[in-house]
Protein backbone atom coordinates (compact mmCIF):
# COMPACT_ATOMS: atom_id res chain seq x y z
CA UNK A 1 0.00 0.00 0.00
CA UNK A 2 2.67 2.46 0.84
CA UNK A 3 4.93 1.28 -2.07
CA UNK A 4 1.35 2.48 -4.32
CA UNK A 5 1.05 5.74 -2.42
CA UNK A 6 4.88 6.92 -2.28
CA UNK A 7 5.91 5.22 -6.07
CA UNK A 8 8.77 3.60 -4.32
CA UNK A 9 9.84 0.26 -3.41
CA UNK A 10 10.36 -1.24 0.17
CA UNK A 11 13.60 -1.32 0.05
CA UNK A 12 14.55 2.21 -1.23
CA UNK A 13 11.83 3.30 1.56
CA UNK A 14 14.24 1.69 4.23
CA UNK A 15 17.74 2.20 2.52
CA UNK A 16 16.64 6.03 2.75
CA UNK A 17 14.99 5.56 6.39
CA UNK A 18 18.46 4.35 7.46
CA UNK A 19 20.42 6.86 5.75
CA UNK A 20 18.45 9.80 7.39
CA UNK A 21 18.76 8.11 11.04
CA UNK A 22 22.35 7.18 9.99
CA UNK A 23 22.99 10.96 8.93
CA UNK A 24 21.71 11.88 12.49
CA UNK A 25 23.56 9.50 14.58
CA UNK A 26 26.67 10.76 12.86
CA UNK A 27 26.14 14.10 12.99
CA UNK A 28 25.62 13.71 16.97
CA UNK A 29 28.40 11.83 17.38
CA UNK A 30 30.76 14.18 15.61
CA UNK A 31 29.16 17.32 17.33
CA UNK A 32 29.26 15.49 20.71
CA UNK A 33 32.62 14.80 19.67
CA UNK A 34 33.82 18.61 19.06
CA UNK A 35 31.93 20.19 22.00
CA UNK A 36 30.78 17.74 24.38
CA UNK A 37 27.58 16.34 25.59
CA UNK A 38 27.50 19.01 28.55
CA UNK A 39 27.67 21.85 26.02
CA UNK A 40 24.40 20.00 24.23
CA UNK A 41 22.82 20.09 27.66
CA UNK A 42 23.45 23.27 28.18
CA UNK A 43 21.92 24.30 25.00
CA UNK A 44 18.85 22.67 25.22
CA UNK A 45 18.84 24.14 29.02
CA UNK A 46 18.79 27.34 27.21
CA UNK A 47 16.18 26.62 24.53
CA UNK A 48 13.80 25.31 27.51
CA UNK A 49 14.08 28.56 29.17
CA UNK A 50 13.56 30.26 25.79
CA UNK A 51 10.14 28.51 25.71
CA UNK A 52 9.20 29.52 29.06
CA UNK A 53 9.63 33.02 29.40
CA UNK A 54 6.43 33.52 27.55
CA UNK A 55 4.43 31.26 30.59
CA UNK A 56 5.95 33.38 33.28
CA UNK A 57 3.62 36.05 34.39
CA UNK A 58 5.78 39.45 35.16
CA UNK A 59 6.50 40.53 38.29
CA UNK A 60 6.68 44.20 37.45
CA UNK A 61 3.29 46.66 36.82
CA UNK A 62 2.70 46.61 33.39
CA UNK A 63 0.52 48.95 31.74
CA UNK A 64 -2.73 47.53 31.05
CA UNK A 65 -2.90 46.80 26.77
CA UNK A 66 -6.29 48.16 25.10
CA UNK A 67 -8.93 45.77 25.13
CA UNK A 68 -8.90 42.80 22.60
CA UNK A 69 -5.26 42.92 22.80
CA UNK A 70 -2.87 40.01 24.40
CA UNK A 71 -0.33 41.32 26.61
CA UNK A 72 3.08 41.34 24.36
CA UNK A 73 6.09 42.91 25.13
CA UNK A 74 9.69 42.41 26.47
CA UNK A 75 11.50 42.38 29.52
CA UNK A 76 13.90 45.61 29.73
CA UNK A 77 16.39 46.45 31.83
CA UNK A 78 16.63 50.39 33.54
CA UNK A 79 20.33 50.16 33.15
CA UNK A 80 21.11 48.32 29.92
CA UNK A 81 17.85 48.07 28.16
CA UNK A 82 16.57 45.10 25.79
CA UNK A 83 19.32 42.98 26.59
CA UNK A 84 18.33 39.75 25.73
CA UNK A 85 16.48 36.47 28.22
CA UNK A 86 16.15 37.41 31.72
CA UNK A 87 17.57 35.52 34.46
CA UNK A 88 14.90 34.48 36.55
CA UNK A 89 15.72 33.47 40.38
CA UNK A 90 13.75 31.36 42.82
CA UNK A 91 10.76 33.71 43.12
CA UNK A 92 10.00 33.98 39.18
CA UNK A 93 11.73 37.49 39.02
CA UNK A 94 13.44 38.72 35.95
CA UNK A 95 17.03 39.73 36.72
CA UNK A 96 18.89 41.45 34.06
CA UNK A 97 22.08 39.26 32.72
CA UNK A 98 24.44 41.76 32.67
CA UNK A 99 24.09 43.71 35.72
CA UNK A 100 21.46 41.65 37.70
CA UNK A 101 19.24 44.23 38.40
CA UNK A 102 15.25 43.84 38.42
CA UNK A 103 14.10 43.92 34.87
CA UNK A 104 10.54 45.55 33.53
CA UNK A 105 7.91 43.76 31.87
CA UNK A 106 6.84 46.64 29.15
CA UNK A 107 4.01 45.99 27.03
CA UNK A 108 4.12 46.19 23.22
CA UNK A 109 1.46 48.84 23.25
CA UNK A 110 2.61 51.39 25.40
CA UNK A 111 4.02 54.98 24.59
CA UNK A 112 4.59 55.59 20.87
CA UNK A 113 3.57 52.05 19.75
CA UNK A 114 -0.12 53.05 21.25
CA UNK A 115 -0.51 56.62 19.13
CA UNK A 116 0.59 54.32 15.99
CA UNK A 117 -2.04 51.91 16.77
CA UNK A 118 -4.50 54.91 17.26
CA UNK A 119 -5.61 54.34 20.74
CA UNK A 120 -3.59 58.12 22.38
Amino acid sequence: MLEQYFGVGAKKGAGFLVLVLGTAAIVTGIYSGIFGFDRWQNEMQRASDLMMVATVAPQAPVVPAPSGFGMAGQYVCPRDGAVGLPNFDAAGVPHCPVCGQVMNFHNALTGNMTLAAGFG
